[in-house]
């Protein structure tokens, strides 16, 4: 038996309005509000781009990491996906991220730095001049 509609593809599926886990979606609307809050755009910034499909978002090597490090040794890098282990760390390093692979957080604290994940960030109310974002 053959249906046939008048309806496009594209009316029949659904769009889609963010991420699909709860627990990014409600992050995503906590980022928003501390960003109006706190007149601190960054915030609003990360929160929009966690709102991409899952495969668009950030992810980054502690290789490129460890190289903006150097151009910038006191700022906390924001990475609004996911950190990766690939490369070495040759200096302290400060990451916030949505998720952090088991070899990148074991190589930021070999290498005495600290993996923050993006509520403790959002928790501490670090200023937006102290944070580099990465993507």
């Amino acid at each position: 038996c053959l249906l046939h509609s008048n309806t496009k593809k594209s009316d029949t599926m659904t769009k889609r309005t963010g991420p699909s886990n709860p627990l990014t979606r409600a992050l995503t609307v906590r980022l928003d509000k501390h960003g109006k809050s706190s007149q601190e755009n960054a915030y609003r910034v990360i929160s929009e781009l966690l709102t991409v499909r899952t495969r668009g978002r950030a992810e980054v090597n502690l290789a490129h990491l460890n190289k903006m490090a150097t151009a910038h040794p006191t700022k906390i890098f924001v990475v609004p996906g996911t950190v990766l282990g690939n490369g070495e760390l040759t200096q302290t390093l400060h990451v916030a991220a949505l998720r952090f692979t088991g070899s990148a957080q074991t190589k930021i604290a070999h290498a005495k730095g600290k993996a923050y994940t993006l509520n403790e960030l959002m928790e501490q109310k670090i200023p937006a001049s102290k944070l580099v974002l990465v993507k």
